[in-house]
């Protein structure tokens, strides 16, 4: 009888969280069918005029000129590229167009720095992650539909996977800003050696910039492309390194750019002002590194308190029980 009764209460709660379920994936069906029959319509609509084309040609006078050959489309790509990418890219328009004015700014000149991972702008991020938070809902909906909103456990869990998807998109952008601007860093004195010996050579500062764009394939000389680009549609050097310096807004980049404005301004030697920048950056990447080093041994005072100290305190107390227990 106990058995019935909690088969019964199992079924009453699971009820809900297939309810919830099927009215999920009904509207994800509708919108897929929405979409096909979007494009569909779209398709058909170019298709019906070439056959009304090919109708009203047919008596013509068969010319080389006139004769052709309807030839049919070659799908190509993964059925994910093909059907579900469009969908998400859709999805995420949609979210998207409620993006708050005064965050696109803001958005933007994150996804410049961290050099516009997946080919996204503002909108689409936005749009990212109002689906997460909209995701993590759902989830932390399924979660507590079993227990009808009655656990305390289950609901502080659905709100940390709502807070989890919510920070998501916000730490992999963080994150990826982060990566970017090491990657400047690391990069900035090899540059600079390179600017020194092409400007030792006798070439000038705008041929030295575009040597190492040829022959090196790193963030830095992707950032040197983007000047020469600049500086081929008409603006000076000047502005042109300037916007290279507020777009990666990298401190040690900065200073070399204000460095080389100043000479430029002022008329001193490239080569010489080179010189001293990569002495003086692979200094300060030395410097980076021992603090790096330096703090390595704070950062390992977690794993080795969880990890090492139980182990060692299990070896060396553990020889001691047996005789405890028999003294108590």
């Amino acid at each position: 009888m106990y058995e019935v009764e909690k088969m019964n209460s199992f079924l009453n709660n699971l009820i809900p969280v297939l309810i919830l379920a099927s009215a999920i994936i009904v509207i994800f069906g509708i919108i897929v069918v929405f979409l096909g029959v979007q494009r569909i319509t779209k398709s058909r609509t170019s298709v019906d005029q070439r056959v009304q084309d090919f109708i009203e040609n047919k008596g013509a006078v068969d010319t080389p000129t006139s004769r052709f050959r309807l030839i049919p489309r070659e799908l190509s790509g993964s059925f994910f590229t093909r059907t579900i990418k469009p969908i998400l890219q859709k999805t995420v328009d949609f979210f998207g167009r409620f993006t708050p004015a005064n965050s696109i700014a803001k958005s933007n000149f994150k996804l410049n720095v961290a050099g516009n991972p997946l080919g996204i702008h503002a909108q689409e991020y936005y749009g990212i992650r109002v689906l997460f938070l909209f995701l993590g809902v759902i989830i932390a909906v399924l979660i507590n539909f079993g227990s009808g909103f009655s656990s305390i456990v289950l609901m502080i869990l659905g709100g940390i996977i709502i807070l989890f998807m919510l920070i998501l998109p916000v730490y992999w952008l963080n994150s990826k800003v982060k990566e970017r601007q090491d990657d400047l860093r690391r990069n900035l004195p090899d540059a600079l050696d390179m600017l020194s010996v092409c400007a030792a050579a006798g070439l000038g500062f705008d041929q030295s910039l575009k040597k190492i764009c040829e022959f090196w394939e790193t963030p830095l000389s992707n950032e040197f492309k983007h000047v020469m680009q600049d500086m081929d549609i008409g603006e000076t050097r000047a502005e042109a390194l300037h916007n290279m310096s507020t777009r990666i807004d990298v401190s040690e980049v900065s200073s070399f750019i204000a460095i080389i404005i100043q000479a430029e301004s002022i008329g001193m030697s490239f080569s010489d002002v080179l010189h001293s920048q990569a002495k003086q950056m692979r200094i300060l990447r030395q410097f980076r590194a021992k603090e790096i080093a330096n703090s390595l041994p704070a950062k390992m005072i977690v794993p080795v308190v969880i990890f090492i100290f139980p182990a060692l305190i299990a070896v060396i107390i553990a020889p001691i029980v047996p005789t405890l227990m028999n003294l108590f």
